[in-house]
């Protein structure tokens, strides 16, 4: 789910009476409202580079160790070099998707990309063991 338009977040008593009185307001004067909402803290700016930097440094992983996304993705295919988007799209997504059920990063909780890191490193590690493809998830 994309959080489009406008959005709230309500984490204390006084931004949800903010948020309930809005909402009246709203409703009363446009008399229907459309409300779409996630639950825990989603992720953060920082968590937000950090996975693009994770896929940008195991896309130059996956390229110096000649594993084109062919290979990867075991496609039969041109062999495409890895590009951070494209490790997001291809490798993290499915991921994250599997195991969490959610297909969109900005909706997975803070919690989330960590399990989602351990997974895909584990696979990456077993499937292509002799290329050494640990990246560790960036921080701080």
């Amino acid at each position: 789910m994309d959080i489009q338009g406008k959005h709230w977040v309500i984490s204390n008593d006084h931004t949800k009476e903010c948020f309930e009185k809005h909402l009246d307001q709203m409703y009363k004067s446009k008399g229907y409202v459309t409300i779409r909402w996630t639950e825990g803290k989603t992720r953060s700016n920082a968590q937000n580079n950090a996975l693009h930097l994770y896929c940008r440094q195991l896309a130059e992983v996956l390229n110096d160790r000649g594993l084109p996304m062919q290979k990867v993705l075991e496609k039969k295919s041109v062999d495409i070099p890895w590009s951070g988007e494209r490790v997001k799209e291809a490798l993290w997504k499915p991921v994250q998707e599997a195991l969490i059920g959610i297909d969109s990063t900005a909706d997975a909780n803070t919690v989330d990309y960590d399990k989602v890191h351990e997974v895909l490193s584990h696979h990456l590690g077993q499937v292509f063991s002799k290329h050494d493809l640990y990246v560790p998830f960036p921080n701080k």
